[in-house]
């Protein structure tokens, strides 16, 4: 008969390997424990795991465009701000010349009405968020609006004084300005002088003064895509035809010397910057509208992603979450496991053959 031997050495030796591999099987426990899902994607769900990935994939994209939406939302709150003061300025400017044409307010306090709407407007229109400016269009790191007040005198005003003298052969701070008939004025006013504020070529042969001479702005708005499938402009140019008719207005009244009219000639003036404010309002009031409207789109956009996510980390749960009370059985018989072979492993290393043949 063939006796074994099993020295205590290799009891030892199996019994730290046993609990190697259970501290690792409890750290994978310990870790499901804590975040609710499966430690090993890959080795749990076999070949469903490329399905949470694409789940997840998805909930990315959806997350992206949400927060996306959130800055754009900034922006066109920023814009509407802008407009609000915009538009009850020349609001103001407006009620004031119907005021003026009958003889309620003089010509001195109409021009610097005028000339503070117009500061107003360039600031307005030069508003900026987190350094970029909101009605520039695409070309949002250039200043839209040139400063009609700037010192040495802009582009801008160049061109104005350069149109007046051209037309009646003397500046706008002469005293022939009071020579100026109203048949002369409302031609001014219809033709070189409005020419001054429209949109015109880039470049032209000869070159011709006209908006761009006010505007460094793109056309082209900003488009964001705030959701899956949906694209819209999501800001709003210097260019658009209301800002123009509103510079035209104030820089008229502020610029062409109507202290210095007569008063047939002054009242072509101040109707014509009326007419050229209310068609102004009623476009800052159709922009703003537009705005509203995108604005309700993002909202309604990032209501239907939000119900999107919950149902894409639901699925994704489904697959990837564990039993939080299986888990927690689980962690409780290993470490009960671990206590006993380190229990076993301390009294086998205390054994001996010198104990064992004391009768220790």
């Amino acid at each position: 008969m063939q006796t074994s031997f099993i020295s205590t050495q290799a009891i030892t030796s199996a019994m730290r390997q046993s609990i190697l591999s259970m501290q690792s099987d409890l750290a994978q426990a310990q870790k499901e424990q804590a975040t609710g899902r499966v430690a090993d994607v890959g080795l749990s769900l076999g070949a469903q795991a490329g399905q949470t990935v694409s789940l997840r994939g998805e909930q990315a994209q959806l997350q992206t465009i949400t927060d996306t939406n959130a800055l754009v939302s900034t922006r066109l709150s920023t814009t509407v701000q802008a407009l609000t003061g915009i538009q009850q300025t020349a609001q103001t400017f407006l009620n004031n010349l119907t005021t003026d044409q009958t003889g309620q307010t003089s010509a001195a306090v109409i021009q610097q009405q005028a000339q503070n709407g117009l500061q107003a407007l360039i600031a307005g229109l030069n508003t900026t968020l987190g350094g970029q400016y909101v009605f520039s269009g695409v070309n949002t790191d250039v200043k839209p609006i040139a400063d009609y007040f700037a010192t040495p005198p802009s582009a801008n005003k160049q061109a104005v004084d350069q149109a007046f003298s051209t037309a009646f052969g003397f500046s706008q701070t002469s005293p022939s300005v009071g020579n100026i008939t109203p048949a002369q004025m409302q031609a001014f006013l219809s033709g070189p002088f409005a020419q001054l504020f429209q949109s015109g070529p880039a470049s032209a042969t000869p070159p011709s003064s006209n908006w761009s001479d006010w505007s460094s702005a793109s056309t082209k708005a900003i488009s964001s895509r705030i959701s899956s499938s949906e694209l819209v402009d999501t800001s709003v140019s210097a260019n658009q035809p209301g800002m123009q008719q509103l510079a035209m207005a104030y820089t008229m009244v502020t610029d062409l010397g109507i202290q210095n009219m007569s008063s047939s000639t002054q009242q072509v003036v101040l109707q014509a910057a009326a007419n050229a404010t209310g068609v102004a309002v009623q476009d800052l009031t159709n922009i703003q509208a537009n705005i509203g409207t995108t604005q309700q789109r993002i909202s309604n956009a990032n209501s239907q992603m939000s119900v999107q996510m919950n149902i894409l980390t639901t699925q994704d749960g489904n697959l990837e979450n564990v039993d939080p009370y299986q888990t927690a059985t689980r962690v409780n018989n290993l470490t009960t496991q671990i206590e006993t072979a380190y229990q076993l492993t301390a009294q086998l290393q205390r054994m001996s053959l010198a104990k064992y043949l004391s009768g220790l």
